[in-house]
């Protein structure tokens, strides 16, 4: 049996990872595990460049009372719509036609509304209504109909019902989608296969985020609630135990392991347990930058030069590429905003 390498808690056998490499946070310690499948065992190793979530989190400080109670937020969060997860299956099969996704969707009443909506709209509506999913699947594209659902199946997490930190819950959505929009593009831009991944990768890449501010808000715990009275300090708990937080969410919704290794290492490319994931964490590392120049950042702070990003560098994009990505970012992410919804509210 395999075990954690920071606290040799036992890691479930039945965990087989297609990929060679993939991040499995630990139940035990909370840290990322590295492992990786050698014929027919897995080795496990520290996530090299990462802390040591137990260093940072001592018991009795306020890092070590958030992470028990988000421990327990994680297991209580509510799983991710089942229509959501059948279509990141179908995206990831050859054989998946436009009927199955109408069939899939009809359904779900309300993503079904939505997604008639968006074929009607001025941004994708033709000259005629659409009445039917077949004929809305038909104009809007396989891969725009799965990222409004993606959308919209995310959309009800980044919710604030204690009205603690509304303002921010709306920012993160609205930055959310931004990235996502930004790393479908970029993804198509650099020839990355499967753009629909990076675009579910930029709308839950601050999940963790959307918990941590969660749990900030339910606690009782005198230390905690002293945090809503510094957005400075709640900040830097965001930065600092966000992207774990992300993958264990990503695990508790079982999701392919590709989406764990973005959470996880997309502030940070360098943070890749290898090769094969780097263009994709590279792609979402800029995304979320990109975004947050063109007017979509978590904060209004914003000191960030695309053309020396070191993921714009990984890609060789020049600023007329980078220009040309951002082209009427804005016209073409408000009125997704406007038809799903704002998430927050």
């Amino acid at each position: 049996m395999s075990q954690c390498p920071y606290c040799a808690t036992d890691l479930p056998d039945a965990f087989l990872p297609a990929e060679d490499v993939v991040l499995y946070a630990c139940p035990g310690c909370f840290n990322a595990c590295v492992l990786r499948r050698e014929g027919g065992e897995i080795h496990t190793a520290v996530l090299e460049g990462a802390p040591d979530v137990r260093a940072l989190a001592t018991p009795g400080s306020i890092g070590g009372e958030l992470l028990a109670i988000v421990a327990k937020s994680v297991d209580d969060l509510p799983v991710l719509p089942e229509v959501s997860h059948h279509i990141i299956s179908m995206l990831h099969d050859p054989d998946a036609s436009m009927e199955d996704l109408a069939e899939l969707i009809s359904h779900d009443p309300v993503v079904a509304a939505k997604i008639l909506r968006v074929a009607n709209s001025a941004m994708y509506g033709g000259l005629h209504e659409i009445v039917d999913l077949k004929s809305a699947c038909a104009r809007l594209g396989t891969r725009t109909v799965a990222n409004v659902v993606q959308a919209l199946s995310s959309g009800a997490f980044y919710t604030d019902e204690g009205a603690i930190f509304p303002d921010l819950m709306r920012r993160l959505w609205r930055h959310a989608v931004a990235t996502a929009h930004c790393a479908n593009e970029i993804a198509m831009q650099v020839a990355e296969p499967r753009p629909d991944t990076l675009f579910v990768g930029g709308l839950i890449h601050c999940i963790g985020q959307v918990v941590l501010l969660d749990a900030i808000s339910r606690s009782e715990n005198a230390m905690i609630i002293a945090l809503k009275e510094s957005q400075e300090v709640v900040g830097e708990i965001l930065a600092s135990y966000s992207p774990l937080v992300g993958l264990h969410v990503v695990q508790q919704w079982n999701l392919p392991p590709e989406f764990g290794v973005l959470v996880m290492c997309h502030h940070d490319p360098k943070l890749a347990p290898a090769e094969s994931w780097e263009s994709k964490v590279h792609i979402l590392c800029l995304a979320e930058s990109m975004a947050t120049v063109s007017g979509y950042g978590i904060t209004e702070e914003n000191d960030i030069t695309l053309l020396g990003h070191p993921s714009a560098q990984y890609f060789g994009l020049t600023d007329v590429k980078l220009a040309s990505l951002r082209v009427d970012l804005e016209e073409r992410v408000e009125p997704l905003l406007e038809l799903i919804g704002s998430g927050a509210g």
